[in-house]
């Protein structure tokens, strides 16, 4: 029985994987880095004579799509989903393995019921599947960033050498594909020492042997790109953010019923420190592998929520959470209580709540990829009975979505069409004698097809110089004070109050190109009353319009806040224009290309000497 049900959850994952899969722009960005190293030039944004750029995040999964294209002739873009669901399917059998040896108080095994129904809640995940696929490198992560968490839970007596050369290599895998997996390197050399206290010195290193890999890694980073960090940890983290990471945090428990998991956790806590109340600092101690585990999940998540202030996309930055809270659950309940039926309970009531996130996809899928689109609000599209709740949930998705933080699947699937449809295909445009450039923001799409192109990115994903200088402080900016002006002077009839259809005008003075048809502006206002109109339900007051000013133009949005600094781009003398019709480059009456390397130089100095400003 216990095979076959196995058999069936797997077939569901991998059909439900591929049944909502996808790829973003972003994965473009990697694909790009690829490409020039399948063509020699090794992992760079723009080929030599441009200094390299760490703009990719997964250095391990670009050097697997670069190995997969060398030795079997399949392209990123085709070989991406398949390896990051085999991945997947990896990290399925990471946690069916755990469910099967989950242990009641007593020791006893749970039962191949709770472990499968445990196995259910996970697959049956909306956050799990999406995740499977995407073209980045989220479920190589995943797969080592559970596997890694879920060693650390082994008991003291089952610690062996074999054991920490496990543990140390999930953690070499996970900092070899993302920044992030620093984090669990750093803390399995420190907490290994002691769980291996007993035994030689010798013994120990040869365990942690997996993390010579991480040290060869950063210092070849350093090396080879010059800097100790990816070039997007510079452009995407500006300043502390949780005003935005807390809501995003908050639609990820109520979207996945999580946020029951607090209490069950609090009330296990409260039981196992009674019960070991006579040593408990022993019993502890005697975790630390487990202790160290669960402090770098909390870092981790605590730091993008509070720092980076989410994500761009929907959840993946918190993605590795679902398996492993329900597991916990299932771990927790099994020890909380003796019956079958109380543990299914606690799995069954947070599943039950987690089917929010499968409504959110069934009314949401077609939302097209802009602000104004992923701002609607959708209560008034469920029953009446479960307005109120979602209302607050629209409240919060439309903070985020005004910051471009929390952009659905769907919505980067739509946009990825948009952006084939831009341009062409795949080609070389370059000469022996100079090289063509473009200025462009999103450059994943067309720094795939343009392989050969330079492209300057103007939101510094891929750009050195743009990634350390500020963007426009829209403040003290004078577009701001014009925005100011423009809002207050819709107040047509001086009352102090303004109504939707006053507030229709502002939005459509404002965006011109975007509210060509004037019911196009009712997502942004719509935004407005649901976020900020609390005296009246037909009309905002001063401070709240304020607000809404500040909301829509206080911050900037997520990984859009670096801009170039004036003069930049055009000292790289653009001349690629991309119409419907194609790709125009003009010639220069004297080739760039000899000049390229001293212009890149210069302008990093300035940054050096502090005189960078954009404003």
């Amino acid at each position: 029985m216990r095979p076959i049900a196995l058999l069936v959850l797997l077939a569901a994952t991998i059909a439900g994987a591929c049944a909502i899969a996808f790829q973003c722009d972003d994965a473009y960005i990697t694909f790009r880095y690829v490409s020039n190293a399948h063509d020699g030039l090794g992992l760079v944004w723009n080929p030599p004579p441009f200094l390299p750029v760490e703009g990719y995040t997964g250095f391990l999964w670009a050097i697997l799509l670069w190995g997969t294209w060398s030795l079997l002739g399949v392209e990123p873009p085709d070989a991406a989903n398949w390896w990051s669901i085999t991945f997947g399917v990896c990290q399925f059998v990471v946690i069916a393995y755990a469910a099967f040896r989950l242990r009641r108080r007593d020791g006893s095994p749970v039962g191949d019921t709770i472990a499968l129904a445990t196995i259910a809640c996970i697959v049956a995940q909306r956050t799990f599947l999406q995740w499977m696929t995407s073209g980045l490198e989220t479920a190589l992560f995943n797969f080592a960033f559970v596997s890694w968490v879920l060693l650390a839970f082994r008991a003291r007596e089952r610690r062996s050498v074999k054991w920490l050369l496990l543990w140390a290599a999930a953690a070499a895998v996970a900092a070899l594909t993302r920044p992030d997996g620093l984090l669990l390197a750093a803390v399995t050399g420190a907490a290994a020492w002691p769980s291996l206290a007993d035994r030689r010195v010798k013994t120990a290193a040869l365990g942690l042997l997996p993390l010579l890999a991480v040290v060869v890694h950063v210092a070849w980073r350093k090396s080879f790109y010059g800097e100790w960090l990816p070039n997007t940890a510079f452009a995407k983290i500006v300043a502390p953010w949780p005003e935005v990471g807390i809501p995003y945090f908050e639609c990820f428990l109520f979207e996945h019923g999580l946020w029951l998991w607090f209490p069950v956790a609090l009330v296990w806590f409260v039981v196992d420190a009674f019960a070991n109340r006579g040593a408990l600092v022993a019993t502890y101690l005697q975790r630390l592998p487990t202790l160290a585990a669960v402090s770098a999940i909390a870092f981790h998540t605590g730091y993008y929520i509070l720092k980076v202030g989410g994500d761009h996309f929907e959840y993946r930055v918190l993605s590795q959470l679902v398996p492993l809270a329900w597991l916990s659950l299932a771990a927790m309940g099994a020890q909380l209580f003796r019956r079958t039926g109380a543990v299914l309970a606690t799995l069954g009531i947070p599943f039950l709540f987690s089917t929010v996130g499968w409504v959110h996809f069934a009314i949401s899928r077609d939302l097209p990829m802009n602000p104004t689109g992923g701002m609607t609000p959708l209560a008034t599209k469920l029953p009446e009975v479960l307005q109120p709740l979602w209302r607050w949930h629209d409240a919060q998705q439309l903070i985020l979505h005004l910051h471009f933080v929390c952009l659905r699947a769907n919505q980067h699937r739509l946009a990825l069409e948009t952006f084939f449809e831009r341009y062409p295909e795949r080609g070389k445009y370059a000469t022996d004698d100079d090289v063509p450039v473009l200025i462009e923001g999103v450059v994943g799409v067309c720094g795939w097809t343009l392989r050969d192109v330079a492209i300057v990115d103007e939101l510094g994903l891929n750009d050195w110089v743009v990634a350390r200088t500020r963007g426009l402080d829209w403040q003290t900016a004078p577009e701001f004070a014009n925005i100011q002006r423009v809002m207050r002077g819709a107040d047509v009839d001086g009352n102090g109050l303004w109504t939707r259809d006053e507030l229709r005008g502002w939005v459509k003075t404002l965006f011109p190109a975007a509210t060509d048809d004037v019911s196009r502006a009712e997502p942004v206002l719509d935004a407005g009353f649901l976020l900020f109109a609390r005296e009246h339900d037909d009309a905002m007051t001063r401070p709240e319009i304020d607000a809404f000013v500040q909301a829509l133009f206080g911050r900037g949005a997520m990984a859009h806040e670096r801009h170039p600094p004036p003069g930049y781009t055009e000292a790289f003398e653009p001349n690629v224009a991309v119409t419907p019709t194609g790709v125009t480059i003009t010639p220069r009456q004297q080739p760039l290309k000899p000049r390229l390397r001293e212009i890149e130089t210069a302008w990093r100095a300035k940054y050096e000497r502090g005189e960078l400003k954009v404003r």
